[in-house]
């Protein structure tokens, strides 16, 4: 029989900021379908909001219909050391990056996009899948740890050693991303596996957090034990806010449950 899934209690929250009129970001967190996404649109293009909308729709629909024993087909091959849940993963951001593309022919979605960052519950694994700068965190016993892979041109300079003497990317570089779902007719979907013990906890959140609370600042929220998972997800919020709060700002927390014993023995011995 199949080993048990692990518990997760689930929080999400978003906010405008204190700069922006509207908000363009999109949560989805759905425990029925294992699935958590944050969506960031395109900042200063247009119809940001329907963007990442159109991402968590159209992933949320994605999903259902594998539930459902009823999956969309692979647009694309996909690697097979992968297992299928996780290629599925992989081909619900590309279906969404193609309905995206298509709708800019309209010319009020002309060059919208969004970022995506999203973790799907595959029994004991979650999987981690991103596009572009809104990140995902582990943060593991006090310990904060970037489990996404960052696609802006700072990111990649940093990674290339690309900065001038003084340790500063190159101007104008900052906020330049290097994959943007919906930009072009494909797009690279970076995706790895994540094994958190319980007690851990997963961090999606857009750039609205991560550019105005230090890593530090939130691991500091995040290893209060003495503070629920739904409070942590308002503190970060506020956080940013009082950080200059100059982008929207979304945020969601899984919290790793410890198993009751019965479980334990379930798991271990496959019942």
């Amino acid at each position: 029989m199949e080993v048990s899934a692990m518990k997760l209690r689930a929080a999400a929250n978003t906010h405008v900021g204190q700069s922006r009129k509207v908000n363009e970001d999109a949560v989805l967190a759905d425990p029925e379908l294992g699935l958590y996404v944050v969506a960031d649109g395109m900042g200063g293009h247009k119809a940001g909001d329907v963007a990442s909308r159109m991402v968590v729709e159209t992933m949320a629909d994605y999903w259902h219909r594998v539930k459902t024993k009823n999956p969309p087909s692979f647009l694309e091959p996909m690697d097979m050391d992968l297992p299928e849940n996780a290629r599925h993963l992989v081909n619900s951001i590309l279906l969404a990056n193609i309905i995206i593309h298509e709708a800019q022919k309209k010319p009020e979605y002309l060059r919208m996009g969004s970022t995506v960052a999203a973790v799907l519950q595959d029994g004991e694994t979650l999987w981690s899948a991103n596009v572009g700068d809104s990140r995902a965190y582990l943060s593991d016993q006090g310990r904060l740890v970037q489990v996404s892979q960052e696609h802006s041109m700072e990111a990649e300079q940093r990674a290339m050693g690309l900065t001038d003497t003084l340790g500063e990317v190159s101007p104008g570089m900052k906020n330049t991303l290097t994959r943007v779902v919906g930009q072009h007719d494909r797009v690279d979907v970076f995706i790895t596996p994540v094994n958190p013990e319980p007690g851990d906890m997963i961090l999606l959140c857009s750039d609205g957090l991560t550019n105005f609370v230090s890593e530090k600042g939130i691991d500091l929220v995040l290893d209060d034990h003495s503070t629920s998972i739904e409070r942590k997800c308002e503190i970060l919020i506020e956080e940013a806010n009082r950080g200059g709060g100059g982008d929207n700002i979304s945020v969601i927390l899984l919290e790793v449950l410890e198993e009751t014993p019965w479980n334990k023995l379930k798991r271990k011995w496959r019942l």
